[in-house]
């Protein structure tokens, strides 16, 4: 064990009993992440960044106590501090017991692959009930001015998209529909990537670590880009759970669309920029996903059914 850890362990009086620690790998947050076994089968999540994000991961451990008091299945803030000693501050929260869902849900039937993105919807729309702090701006003007930035960047992005003109002209065209959209709490990375399964079904969510504060519909862009790789019956489920097998509004699809297109440029950006060598992958899935919206001249995508109660 690491000297540092070993002093947090002595200093925190949660983890004093802890039986083992033991680092958890999986996942692309910048956070040290470890798993810590208690007496009584009791499992907690250790998760340690820089003294320097204090604030912002104070600010998070507060959101999570928010949501706590919501219907969702989620890990339970325990507790929080910063040991500037050592340089850092920490987060306790409760641990999910189960699997990733992006490996376990391609060994699920049909039916269970459903229930299971039908119960994680009622969660996310259980989440985005939380309102933003009034002193977020609008929506509208933080995603666009996003977007502009990334557009910005993709003009020297080299060869250019067979498609991409036609692309940025449709999400011109569409900008004025997120005039008025509300700011309310967003996961921001909820995919089968940080779903937890067991025992065929959902158990619940984590890694709240890239929280945002916008329009709820923008939530669905991982769904699209992630998700549906892994499981279409999910994805189909997540959106009937989370409209509770009602119609979904024509106003829904024109945003996820417009959301959806405008990713297509910020993920290559974003590829490029950060993780270069997955820039074919991206760019192959990003390939698929015009193509599965026929470049979003369809209401809906291809691979979307509704799933009757």
């Amino acid at each position: 064990m690491e000297e540092w850890l070993e002093s947090l362990q002595k200093a925190v009086p949660l983890l004093q009993q802890a039986v083992s620690v033991n680092e958890i790998k999986k996942g692309h947050s910048a956070d040290k992440k470890y798993r810590v076994d208690l007496p009584e089968g009791r499992t907690v999540v250790l998760r340690v960044a820089s003294e320097q994000q204090a604030e912002q991961k104070a600010q998070e451990f507060a959101v999570l106590q928010s949501l706590a008091s919501y219907p969702i299945r989620a890990s339970k803030p325990l507790a929080f501090g910063v040991q500037k000693e050592l340089g850092i501050c920490y987060m306790l929260v409760s641990y999910i017991e189960g699997d990733d869902a992006r490996d376990r849900l391609p060994f699920y039937t049909e039916s269970e692959q459903q229930q299971t993105g039908f119960l994680a919807g009622q969660d996310l729309a259980a989440m985005h009930q939380l309102a933003a702090p009034a002193a977020i701006p609008p929506w509208i003007d933080r995603c666009v001015q996003k977007h502009r930035r990334y557009v910005e960047a993709y003009q020297t992005f080299s060869p250019p998209l067979p498609y991409g003109d036609k692309i940025l002209a449709y999400i011109e065209r569409h900008l004025a529909c997120l005039e008025g959209r509300p700011n309310q709490f967003l996961h921001d990375d909820f995919h089968v990537g940080n779903l937890i399964v067991r025992d065929g079904t959902y158990a619940g969510v984590i890694d709240f670590n890239r929280y945002d504060w916008g329009d709820p519909v923008h939530e669905f862009v991982k769904l699209a880009f992630f998700s549906k790789e892994v499981s279409v019956p999910f994805c189909n489920g997540q959106l009937a759970g989370y409209w509770n097998h009602q119609e979904i509004p024509d106003e829904f699809w024109t945003l996820f669309n417009v959301y959806t297109a405008m990713t297509v440029f910020s993920s290559i950006i974003w590829t490029k920029r950060v993780v270069p060598e997955q820039l074919p992958d991206m760019i192959a899935r990003v390939n698929l996903i015009v193509e599965e919206y026929d470049a979003f001249e369809r209401r809906t995508p291809h691979w979307y059914k509704r799933i009757e109660k």
